[in-house]
């Protein structure tokens, strides 16, 4: 895996998908992707791209999960994506993240992919970062 950083995280950094207005949404619902489209178009490019391998799981709700890595994991809603980061904030709780267009999102999960990758997994159980089982008990995954 040749994916290294590029910039400074916290420079790229937002608040929540409802926090930033995506500009370059399609104007209609046809043209809008699911967000398991979306998902799916997410966890191709990490493979293609960064050699990443990443599974989709839809959830009841209509939004998607994209598990990267252990305690990695990507939410969208089919417009945005959103993620808790690794790194804390000034106050010792977890910063999230987010991107609005699919090559930044694959770009700054890559990046918090190779920090994670760095890390002994006992050190990223021990934190309170979600993992795929918390998420998503298998009473909210859609069957597919």
């Amino acid at each position: 895996m040749n994916a290294t950083p590029q910039g400074n995280l916290m420079s790229r950094r937002g608040g929540g998908p409802a926090s930033q207005a995506n500009a370059a949404a399609p104007s209609t619902a046809a043209e809008q992707p699911t967000a398991v489209q979306l998902a799916e178009d997410l966890a191709t490019v990490l493979g293609n791209v960064y050699g990443i391998s990443a599974d989709v799981h839809p959830l009841a709700s209509g939004n998607a999960v994209v598990s990267v890595f252990l305690g990695l994991l990507a939410y969208t809603d089919g417009k945005n994506f959103w993620w808790t980061s690794l790194e804390l904030s000034d106050s010792g709780s977890p910063v999230l993240s987010s991107a609005l267009t699919l090559p930044m999102a694959a770009a700054q999960l890559a990046e918090h992919y190779v920090i994670l990758r760095a890390r002994p997994a006992a050190s990223i159980l021990e934190s309170e970062l979600p993992l795929l089982a918390d998420v998503i008990p298998a009473q909210h995954v859609v069957p597919r």
